[in-house]
């Protein structure tokens, strides 16, 4: 007798109603001849368990009102949501544009208050100021004995609260400066 074999596989099967079939060999299937086709369908109707089914309703092509109202306000919260992302993106690009606008202009007023200062100060003779400090306004040097040093720590000027002691040895002995 033929063998039918699955196309897919090596196994052999005697039905194979999902896959494509092939017989080798040459012989063919008999057919198989019903004589009394009623009293078939009777038998595969008594042999299959009976399923009682409840008629189909047509489906029903409408959405319900609380389904609506709830799309409704997920449509209505994501558009404010986006409108949000908008409005924040539209302050940031604002406020970029600002900064910008406020970073050119303190460089122009750095290069007016640069400009300024080396005017100042290349129309300021310090000679003449010296001239006129020690002639007209009395001005004299220090003497070494007057002049009182100690290390900075970074700042830029010193400010005094107190008055410095006259004794010459109290704050050069605490402070180890020395005087020139």
């Amino acid at each position: 007798m033929a063998e039918i074999r699955s196309i897919y596989t090596d196994k052999r099967r005697t039905t194979d109603r999902n896959r494509q079939t092939y017989v080798n060999g040459t012989a063919v299937r008999k057919l198989q001849v019903v004589e009394n086709p009623k009293r078939d369908q009777e038998r595969r109707r008594q042999r299959r368990p009976q399923v009682y089914r409840t008629p189909r309703r047509e489906k029903v092509n409408y959405l319900s009102v609380g389904y609506t109202l709830f799309l409704t306000a997920a449509s209505i919260l994501a558009l404010w949501v986006c409108a949000g992302y908008l409005q924040l993106q539209a302050d940031n690009t604002a406020k970029m544009k600002n900064i910008a606008a406020l970073e050119a202009q303190l460089s122009e007023m750095k290069a007016e208050n640069d400009d300024e200062y080396n005017r100042v100060t290349s129309s300021v003779d310090l000679e003449e100021v010296r001239d006129i400090a020690i002639n007209e306004l009395g001005m004299v040097y220090a003497q070494a004995d007057q002049v009182i040093l100690y290390d900075g720590q970074g700042s830029d000027y010193v400010r005094q609260y107190e008055e410095i002691p006259q004794e010459k040895n109290g704050l050069k002995g605490l402070f180890g400066t020395k005087g020139r």
